[in-house]
């Protein structure tokens, strides 16, 4: 089974570059980074020339982003969240994993890259290992497996959509990791790093709290493709006067997946494609 999972590492080698002591870092960095120009395009969503990734890597504070960075726990964890996988859902597709950098604007995410769906994680994201970065690849594990049966990809839609697909993840990498705590499945102890808000009491009572304001916001913009709707729910943004939590949809998303999972079986989950209706309907029904 672990022989088919498959890591693209590019952190090590641009560390290897980055520790030589001779005249062509820039040179050999950008060598590498021209052959990787796909994923340099793909992993940063076309924000990065090239020569652009390569100045920010020659950048003396990003290396000591990677210093704990350790290609082998990344290997072990990976194969041992496939094996949870398969022991939960039945057959699932070895995933395909590169790690690259990210320069601090996400810690993974699952895109196209030749037409074929693969995870991208960013090790210099902070705390990347441990226990996160089981919550990361699992999470991301559960959106590889989905795009590879149903064909959406999990960054596509209104908003609707995301709070399935992002619950989806949410709660299938909660039921592979049955040990860690829930505060630690969401990730909260990022909040403070990364000055996000972080609101008294922690994350996880204020969205319990708060569930019947974060299901009425959530149900004026069910249809929205906006930027910034997507931003406020599901990514590490905040605008104006605006102090809620960050992400408060993927806490959302797992409460609505958890009272579906009272109807439809795991693999029927990762198979079925969501309603607007439908969504709108069980939301209504987690107000406290």
């Amino acid at each position: 089974m672990n022989k088919n999972i498959v890591i693209e590492d590019y952190i090590a080698p641009i560390r290897e570059i980055l520790a030589d002591k001779g005249h062509d870092k820039k040179k050999n960095l950008r060598r590498l980074i021209y052959r990787a120009r796909k994923i340099n395009s793909s992993h940063l969503q076309k924000s990065l020339t090239v020569d652009q990734t390569v100045e920010r890597l020659l950048q003396p504070q990003w290396r000591a982003k990677i210093r704990r960075f350790d290609i082998d726990e990344w290997r072990r964890v990976a194969e041992n969240i496939r094996q949870r996988a398969v022991e939960y859902l039945g057959k699932a597709a070895p995933p395909e994993i590169i790690t690259y950098p990210g320069f601090g604007r996400f810690n993974g995410r699952v895109y196209k890259l030749d037409g074929r769906p693969v995870i991208g994680c960013a090790p210099d994201f902070p705390r990347t290992s441990g226990d996160n970065l089981k919550v990361i690849l699992a999470h991301e594990y559960a959106h590889f497996i989905r795009w590879q049966k149903t064909g959406v990809p999990p960054e596509k839609g209104p908003i609707y959509s995301f709070i399935y697909e992002e619950g989806w993840a949410t709660w299938l990498s909660i039921k592979l990791l049955p040990e860690l705590d829930i505060n630690t499945m969401f990730m909260s102890n990022l909040h403070n790093m990364i000055n996000m808000p972080n609101p008294r009491g922690g994350y996880i009572a204020w969205c319990r709290k708060n569930m019947d304001l974060i299901v009425t916001q959530a149900q004026k913009a069910l249809k929205s493709r906006d930027d910034k709707d997507i931003g406020r729910f599901f990514q590490c943004r905040r605008f104006k006067d605006d102090d809620t939590p960050i992400r408060v949809g993927y806490y959302l998303g797992y409460k609505l997946i958890e009272t579906m999972a009272e109807r439809y079986p795991p693999r029927q989950m990762l198979l079925l494609r969501p309603k607007v209706s439908e969504i709108e309907a069980r939301l209504e029904k987690l107000r406290v």
